[in-house]
C-alpha cells in the first residue's frame, strides 16, 4: 500500500543543541531531516547501515574516516557502514536528509 505524509506532520526531537531531527522509518530505510543551526555539530558516531547524506539549504562540513568536506545545497555524500562521521553547520545552518539502508533497528543517538 502506498503511504503519504510530510515530514512537518513528524514531532521533531533534539538529539544535540542546536539540532532538531524528524525521523521516517520504512519497510526498506530510514529517513531524517535534520535542521542544523549556524554552527551545530553533530558529533563524529558510526553504525552498521550506509548513509546517504544529502544538503538542502544552507552548508555543512561533512567528516568521515579522518577525512573532512565542504557540502552545499545539492550535494551529497555516501558513508558505508560502520565508517565513522560526523557533521557540522555552516554559518547560515543547513537542512539535509540523511537516508539509511537497511532501515535503523538500534537506537538513535
Amino acid at each position: 500500500m502506498t503511504d503519504f505524509g510530510s515530514f512537518e506532520q513528524i514531532g521533531a526531537e533534539t538529539p544535540y543543541a542546536g539540532i532538531a531531527r524528524r525521523v521516517l522509518n520504512t519497510s526498506k530505510a530510514t529517513v531524517q531531516e535534520y535542521r542544523f543551526d549556524a554552527g551545530a555539530t553533530f558529533p563524529i558516531h558510526h553504525h552498521p547501515q550506509e548513509q546517504f547524506t544529502l544538503v538542502l539549504e544552507g552548508e555543512i562540513s561533512f567528516s568521515a574516516d579522518g577525512e573532512s568536506r565542504e557540502l552545499a545545497a545539492g550535494e551529497w555524500s555516501v558513508v558505508p557502514g560502520d565508517v565513522p562521521h560526523g557533521v557540522t553547520a555552516g554559518p547560515a545552518g543547513a537542512r539535509f536528509l540523511a537516508v539509511l539502508v537497511p532501515p535503523r533497528k538500534e537506537p538513535l543517538t
